[in-house]
């Protein structure tokens, strides 16, 4: 017999998660009363999810109840979560219980399961229960109809109550059809996805009543703190209408090259430095953060495959004194190691390590530790949003993309879909000329901004990048080779040679 209600239901109001990442996919956490379906197969990471939720709800006072039904052992159970920042075993037996519903759902079926979860919830006061082994109350469950009335009853009384349930299930994706994923408030689930070698495990929400969302898959990672959570950047940063460019004018380290770029590069800029490897676009990158440092402001470098000891020691014998600023906190370092990244994890560490230093000038080397880390074509659309936020933040930046060969005929961004996301492009290049390798520098591209369309001479000395006179001597020479003008008659020469040499016994290739 159902107990009578004679409470009113209060209206919706949030219970947040503390999971990382987790809040802000569910626009501030679920609702107080609600039951939520957390669905994954094995190994993807609920029972932990669920324990994490229990103890952040346990740490901000309140009381919580973990069920299980057929699943591991509480004491094995315990065992593995106490390897977890996250878990405090001082909660377990007083403001966190562990409850076996096993014996209630075989002997009572789904109403001798209610009824336990009634009592526990009435005896300790709960505000958050997690039903651990889901699928197993599917299987018992006489019908259909029969399996709804369970979750139909559970769902009133909670809702009076404002205790909010999750039932842990390893069921494949939601069915529209099946009894639990109809009734329940909210469907969370965790997938893994395959990357080639890699393994990405992504959160998606498939349902959630009564708020918006952020829609999508979301990478996350268990770690030693458990579920870490990364909102897709495209969708989970702020759209404010700040994010362009400033009139203000910032130098890139080299006055002529300035003043190619019609007074410097705008405040809140980003700007690609294009080139073949050995053409000097970190050099360049370090001089634009060694300019900063000379103007009293805060630099941060965010590099892939040059650890910190051979970055300074490089910025040393240029004389750039990148030691003696870190020791007055005006350089600032990351380095990333070149392992597997999360694209959002790699977005979300760069925006954190520029508020923490405070930076106004960022130079990343190079833009191919985001690629590596991107498991589909997001990377123009991440870009868009990453240099919109760092024009919110009023920083200028440099960024390193390397061309895929030294020489090439045809020029073009490595990275298709994201030129059009930089506000400037400068194309450095090593060419042939006679016995010896050139290196160039062209300004592609300034957005809203004139600029000298010139091809300059790039010359790496000591101290540093400095640009040459306009290279005006040949022609084609941006695809790597130097083809120098001749005169009327050493073309005339050239031509006879070729004829004759057809008539003794062949064509001349197009290519001689």
């Amino acid at each position: 017999m159902t107990e009578p209600l004679e409470s009113v239901p209060t209206p919706l109001t949030r219970m947040p998660t503390g999971v990382p990442g987790l809040d802000e996919v569910l626009n501030g956490g679920l609702f107080r009363g609600g039951i939520y379906i957390v669905a994954g197969s094995p190994g993807a990471g609920k029972t932990i999810l669920g324990s994490q939720i229990c103890c952040e709800h346990v740490r901000r006072g309140g009381q919580a109840t973990f069920v299980t039904l057929l699943a591991e052992t509480h004491g094995r159970m315990l065992a593995n979560l106490q390897t977890l920042s996250f878990f405090d075993a001082s909660f377990v037996g007083s403001s966190l219980q562990y409850v076996s519903g096993f014996a209630a759902l075989e002997s009572g079926g789904l109403a001798g399961l209610l009824e336990l979860l009634r009592q526990t919830i009435r005896k300790h006061k709960t505000g958050l229960l997690v039903l651990d082994g889901m699928l197993t109350t599917g299987l018992i469950a006489r019908s259909d109809v029969d399996y709804k009335k369970f979750i139909h009853e559970l769902q009133t009384w909670v809702s009076v109550l404002g205790c909010t349930v999750l039932f842990l299930t390893s069921a494949r994706g939601p069915e529209p059809s099946t009894p639990e994923h109809t009734m329940v408030d909210g469907i969370i689930e965790l997938r893994a996805h395959p990357t080639g070698m890699q393994s990405l495990r992504e959160l998606r929400v498939s349902k959630f009543r009564g708020s918006a969302y952020l829609e999508g898959a979301h990478a996350y990672r268990i770690t030693s703190g458990g579920v870490r959570l990364y909102p897709r950047m495209e969708i989970a940063l702020p759209r404010r209408s700040s994010g362009t460019a400033s009139a203000r004018r910032v130098s890139i380290g080299c006055e002529p090259l300035d003043q190619l770029l019609g007074g410097g590069v705008r405040e809140g800029s980003t700007t690609l430095l294009v080139g073949s490897s050995g053409s000097g676009k970190t050099v360049l990158g370090l001089q634009f953060l060694a300019a900063g440092i000379a103007l009293e402001e805060r630099v941060l470098h965010f590099g892939f495959y040059e650890p910190a000891q051979d970055l300074t020691a490089k910025a040393e014998r240029l004389g750039f004194p990148f030691e003696s600023a870190a020791a007055r906190g005006l350089f600032h370092m990351v380095w990333q190691p070149p392992a597997e990244q999360i694209l959002d994890e790699l977005g979300y560490h760069l925006l954190a390590a520029v508020r923490a230093s405070g930076a106004r000038r960022l130079f990343i080397d190079g833009l191919v530790g985001f690629k590596e880390a991107a498991y589909s074509e997001r990377l123009a659309g991440f870009f868009a949003v990453l240099s919109h936020e760092l024009a919110n933040l009023n920083v200028t930046t440099v960024i390193t993309e390397e061309t895929r060969e030294l020489f090439v005929r045809k020029i073009e961004i490595p990275t298709s879909g994201v030129s059009a996301t930089f506000h400037n492009i400068l194309f450095l290049r090593q060419v042939e000329k006679g016995s010896e390798l050139l290196r160039l520098l062209t300004v592609m591209k300034t957005r809203d901004s004139a600029h000298d369309r010139g091809l300059y001479q790039l010359q790496l000395t000591d101290h540093g990048v400095e640009l040459g006179e306009r290279f005006t001597t040949s022609e084609a020479i941006l695809t790597g080779v130097s083809e120098s003008r001749w005169s009327q008659a050493t073309a005339g020469q050239a031509e006879a040679g070729r004829a004759g040499a057809g008539q003794a016994g062949g064509k001349a290739t197009g290519d001689d």
